[in-house]
């Protein structure tokens, strides 16, 4: 009996302070109902300055004045609800009264600054920045204690869209100051891109997180004009660039429709608001009920089974315990990586977000490290899914050996890794501790028999300067992570201005190979190939050249990665074939039927689903004969994935088309895969042809490819052949051909075609 009287009290306990918990949590929704009208407020009137100080006009003066108003309103109404901020969140009331009343005694003071045109449109920012980053740090504090999991997703969904309304509201401040500007002001139009970024990142992250009702109302407030008009208006601005601005928009009308625009997600906010607080409300309706039907249960209990008693109450302390546990699971998971152990990248975000606050408040020093692990999907690939996460979980406790437990680490993606460390000794040297830190990777990981190399890449972001939130960090740390990727040597990076400039310059590129497609800019160049007995043109390599508008002629070394890597060297690929085919099977017509022509292929082009389909159509709609056409592809496009490349490859032979290896020797150079895939030609890389006069390794290696390909039976093309030396040698070597500025260097398809009308043979050794 005295052991079911305890565990009815503390069951009873335990709701009553689940209670109380939940009505916690329905005040500081309440208190962030209230606390978003000022945050609203002072975003408006932050645009508004922006555009007045870029524009200097009436029109603008009356919206700001209108704005001020109605931010003073909003901060009399939010510091009348001081006393339930303390009640519900603990916090010290005279530290919230005193920031309230320092953030309002800064504004009031910017405001004059802003009457007597002092500052620059980026300058007013700051400190309505001052204020609302607190106030948006208080909204989103709403407690998970106790929540179900629907309002833990509404909880989340919320501050996702909390951030995504602060950087629509910085793009309209930036795209007032940027429009209304007399002259074009570079540093604006930049710090507008990157809003424009950070805002794409928190829509995505909401779309992702909220419930289908409120990602339903999100799509449905981008069909309404306002924010069509500001996506018409935002692409106009990106794509003339920052040297002028569009003409014909007028940044009166931009603030307009970015108001209404935003507008829209204030009022879906305040309905989400709700939702938090009738769910909350129900939650905690339920709770009252399930405590008084407790309490009925418990009494009822008490007097019919007093015999059973014991055995109830220790079944009963044993559920508990199993749901306390359960429940500790859930929170943990909640905030936690299941596999290592570590935060996850909500929880990381989350502390980062409080930590940067709290830096930027103290002036204090923050650093973040972002780990990426080398070749993680190939491991994966090989090995088998167990074995990765094993390795995860061996590189996540070596890290936190070498940090030790008061170190904020997570998992921030499947292989990447985050370190943050506030106002420490070891940010004075943040390249030694980078170094550390791959050096934990070094000594090889043993998992059963494997033994597994590790490497990895840093990129490392040092506060200050203060990003605005974690959202913006963790893309600066993106973009410096890349940049490791490209010092091999060191394989860490610090964020620098710069590392955005090279982002921008490969987005123009993007830009540039898009219109260039669109447009029709990209030219083929042939170069014949010569027979080295008779000296006649016997074929003709297709290369494809750019001839840019303001730049000129760019070298395919600098956009065909580029296109690559972006994916337009698919369509651009393509274009070529086609071209060739073409232009091959109108130079036959003209009577050269024995003519070939060799495309160079990428290994994108190659391994994808439809290629051999897009080689047939092209060989189709041009008339051209499949042994007419030869395909030319790299030593590392074919060790990539060697049984697809196989297939293709056999389907390719299917249809009559010759296959070559382009750039032999400087790869993996193997009898082994020759003789598995079948391939018709060899082309010796230039490299070695132009130091044959050297004798010495080049002399070596072009004799054993040489002797390689006649083994097989492989026709051999020499490129880069300059002099009668190298033909001469290449002839005696068993060369059939050879390609190069002996003979002719790469030309339009109007000069390759009066070479070959002269029809005179060009000299043999």
């Amino acid at each position: 009996m005295t052991a079911f009287l305890i565990m009815a009290t503390i069951a009873l306990g335990e709701h009553h302070q689940r209670h109380e918990e939940r009505t916690r949590m329905i005040q500081v929704a309440q208190l962030a109902l209230d606390g978003k009208a000022l945050i609203h407020a002072l975003q408006a009137e932050r645009g508004s300055t922006a555009g007045y100080l870029s524009a200097l006009d009436n029109d603008f003066r009356a919206i700001l004045d209108e704005h001020r108003d109605a931010t003073d309103q909003a901060l009399r109404r939010y510091q009348r609800d001081e006393t339930i901020y303390q009640r519900v969140t603990g916090a010290d009331l005279a530290v919230f009264r005193r920031q309230l009343e320092e953030g309002a005694a800064r504004l009031e003071a910017h405001r004059e600054r802003v009457d007597r045109h002092l500052l620059h449109p980026l300058e007013s920012a700051e400190p309505y920045g001052r204020l609302i980053d607190p106030l948006i740090l208080i909204a989103s504090s709403t407690p998970e204690a106790g929540a179900t999991p629907g309002m833990l997703s509404l909880l989340a969904a919320y501050r996702r869209l909390l951030m995504l309304k602060e950087q629509a509201a910085r793009e309209r401040s930036l795209g007032s100051a940027w429009l209304t500007a007399g002259t074009p002001d570079p540093v604006i139009f930049r710090n507008y891109l990157q809003r424009v970024a950070v805002q794409e990142l928190q829509r995505s992250q909401f779309l992702k997180l909220a419930p289908d009702i409120y990602v339903d109302r999100l799509h449905a407030l981008e069909q309404q004009p306002a924010h069509q008009e500001v996506m018409a208006i935002r692409a106009a601005i990106t794509q003339q660039g920052e040297t002028q601005k569009p003409a014909g928009l007028n940044g009166l009308h931009w603030f307009q429709v970015t108001s209404e625009r935003i507008d829209g997600l204030h009022q879906l906010e305040r309905t989400l608001v709700r939702d938090i607080l009738d769910t909350g409300r129900d939650i905690k309706a339920a709770s009252q009920r399930q405590w008084i039907t407790l309490l009925g249960v418990t009494l009822a209990l008490l007097i019919l089974t007093l015999a059973l008693s014991l055995t109830i109450a220790r079944t009963l302390l044993q559920r508990h315990d199993r749901h306390a546990q359960a429940m500790q699971r859930i929170q943990f998971l909640a905030s936690h990586d299941a596999l290592t152990g570590l935060p996850n990248r909500d929880h990381f975000k989350e502390h980062l977000n409080q930590l940067l606050f709290l830096a930027r408040s103290e002036k204090r020093s923050l650093g973040v490290f972002l780990l990426d692990l080398e070749g993680f999907t190939d491991i994966n690939r090989i090995w088998g899914e167990s074995v990765a996460d094993e390795l995860l979980c061996r590189v996540s406790e070596r890290l936190c050996r070498l940090m030790g437990p008061d170190v904020l680490m997570a998992r921030i993606y499947g292989d990447q890794f985050g370190v943050v460390l506030y106002d420490s000794p070891q940010l004075d040297s943040p390249e030694r501790l980078a170094a550390d830190l791959l050096g934990a990777l070094r000594p090889p990981v043993e998992i059963g028999p494997r033994r597994i190399e590790v490497k990895g890449n840093i990129g490392i972001v040092l506060c200050p300067p203060y990003p605005t939130d974690a959202s913006e960090l963790l893309a600066y740390l993106a973009f410096s992570v890349q940049n490791a990727k490209d010092d091999l040597l060191r394989r860490h990076s610090i964020f620098e201005p710069v590392i955005m400039s090279r982002h921008s310059e490969l987005l123009q590129m993007d830009r540039d190979l898009e219109w260039a497609l669109e447009h029709d800019e990209f030219e083929l160049y042939y170069q014949p190939k010569v027979d080295l007995v008779t000296g006649a043109i016997v074929s003709v390599e297709a290369l494809l050249r750019w001839n840019h508008p303001d730049q000129g002629m760019i070298p395919p070394n600098v956009f065909i990665p580029r296109a690559e890597a972006n994916g337009s060297i698919i369509p651009l690929g393509e274009q070529v074939l086609r071209k060739a085919c073409l232009q091959c099977q109108a130079w036959r017509e003209q009577g050269f039927e024995d003519l070939t022509v060799a495309v160079n292929l990428s290994a994108v082009q190659l391994y994808q689903a439809n290629f051999v389909e897009q080689v047939e159509r092209a060989l189709a709609d041009t008339g051209l004969p499949a042994e007419a056409l030869e395909l030319e592809l790299t030593e590392s496009c074919l060790m990539e994935d060697m049984d697809v490349a196989e297939r293709i490859l056999r389907s390719l032979c299917t249809l009559g088309v010759s296959l070559s290896v382009d750039d032999f020797g400087t790869g993996y150079s193997s009898l082994a895969y020759l003789r598995r895939f079948p391939v018709s030609s060899l082309k010796l890389d230039q490299r070695f042809v132009k130091e044959l006069e050297m004798g010495g390794e080049a002399e070596l290696i072009a004799g054993a490819v040489l002797a390689l390909a006649r083994s097989l039976s492989l026709i051999t093309v020499a490129e880069g052949v300059e002099n009668h030396y190298q033909a001469k040698w290449l002839h005696e070597r068993g060369c059939h051909q050879a390609q190069g500025y002996l003979y002719a260097r790469p030309m339009p398809a109007s000069a390759c075609l009066t070479l070959m009308q002269k029809r005179e043979a060009f000299d043999v050794p």
